[in-house]
Parts: C-alpha cells; structure tokens; sequence
C-alpha cells in the first residue's frame, strides 16, 4: 500500500491553510502548513511534501522567488494560489518552477482535483524511475538513493556518475566515458574532475570512503561500481 500523500501549504492567511488543510485531510492527505516562506523552507526538507500548495503573496516575501528557490531541493508539484489575475503573474508563476495555477476564490472541490491529477501524474510510472540494486536503489524523479531506510539527496553531477555506473553495474568504465557523459566535450574542466566527484559521492554512501567497496576504482581505466547480494 502507497503511504499517505503529503501535502504542504505555504499561505499567510490562516483561514486559507485551515480550510484546504481540512478539505485535504479530509482526503485522507497528510498536511502541514506554514504561514512565512523561511519557515516553510525549513518545512520542506523535514516533511518532504509530495505537493506544495503556495501562495504568490506571501507576507514580505514572493511566493514565486519562493518556488525558484525551493525548486534546488524538491521536485513535488507545486500549485499557486492567488488572487492576482493578470496573465503576467500566472506566466511568470508557471515559468520559474509551478505546475499549476488557481486563482482565489476557489472551489475546493476543483482545488482537491487538481491536487489528484498532480499526483496521479508524478505517481504514473514511479516505479520506472527507480532503479534497484542490491544493497541500494537510484531514484531518478529525486535525484536520491536510497540505502535501507536512508535517503541520500546528491548533486546533479554525482547522481549522473553514479545512474550511469549502476546501468553499467559490476562493469568497469572508463573515466573518459564518465568525463564526456556528464561535463561534455565542450566543458573548460578536464577528467581529473571526475576524481573529485567520485570522492564526494563516495563520502555520501560508502560506510569507509577511505576504503570503498560499492565504488571501486580499476586502477589505469575508470570506476566500476560493485552490487552483489547481501550488500
């Protein structure tokens, strides 16, 4: 059974986030809600919504600074609430990281289908995005592996590195091939800086980075990434 979906509201009006958060729990959502856009920042990475419901105007803040910001930790959906009509706002709302857009008042019946199809939508072929080995599974749609019950968010970079190992697994490959796939033929970097990463990514899942045994390196020829069972 899929665990319960987590819905975040990020509104400066108190009665706003009290009645869609009873419209979605009446849904059988999961809430929590935040009326300033620090707060919620620091909402996101603890509660891990898998929709935000946000407004535009935030008190001293813009919702869709907010949403560009928030769009390097998470790639839920996020919805936009508004009372501003105009066709700029919603633009630039939809431009700089929003999937959606409604404008207050609202039905909350039409609210809470929006809010179904969103999901219904990231959940469509969920388990095509995840790839899984023993010992670790790669979550393409968060950039993340998870490792037992850890989930490890990496950078755009390392998540490459390692995609392109673990679709290679237990198969040596050249520190050339890595260098090209992820910075390019055209990038001012040269291949050492695939070293550097490998180094990171390794900080981040093996138990002994000084003494690694997921990310082995083959001495002369590249990186091999090793999955066996029982690991």
């Amino acid at each position: 059974m899929n665990p319960t979906h987590k819905i975040m509201i990020v509104d400066d009006d108190p009665n706003i986030c009290e009645i869609v958060q009873a419209y979605c729990e009446r849904e059988g959502f999961l809430c929590s809600h935040s009326h300033n856009g620090s707060e919620a920042m620091m909402m996101l990475t603890s509660f891990k919504p898998d929709l935000i419901l946000l407004d535009v105007l935030l008190a001293n803040e813009n919702g869709i600074d907010w949403c560009r910001n928030a769009r390097s930790y998470t790639n839920a959906p996020i919805v936009f609430l508004s009372s501003r009509e105009e066709d700029e706002v919603k633009i630039s709302a939809l431009s700089y990281g929003g999937d959606d857009y409604v404008t207050k008042p609202f039905s909350p019946g039409v609210l809470m289908a929006k809010i179904k199809a969103h999901l219904r939508r990231v959940s469509t072929g969920r388990n095509e995005q995840l790839l899984e080995l023993p010992g670790l599974t790669l979550d393409f749609y968060a950039q993340s592996v998870i490792m037992g019950s850890e989930t490890i968010f990496l950078s755009k970079k390392e998540f490459g590195l390692l995609a392109y190992m673990a679709q290679n697994v237990n198969r040596v490959v050249s520190v050339e091939a890595l260098f090209q796939l992820i910075w390019g033929t055209e990038s001012l970097e040269d291949t050492r800086t695939v070293a550097v990463h490998i180094s990171n990514l390794r900080k981040k899942i093996e138990a002994d980075p000084a003494h690694p045994e997921r990310i082995v390196t083959v001495r002369g020829t590249g990186y091999m990434l090793v999955a066996r069972g029982g690991t």
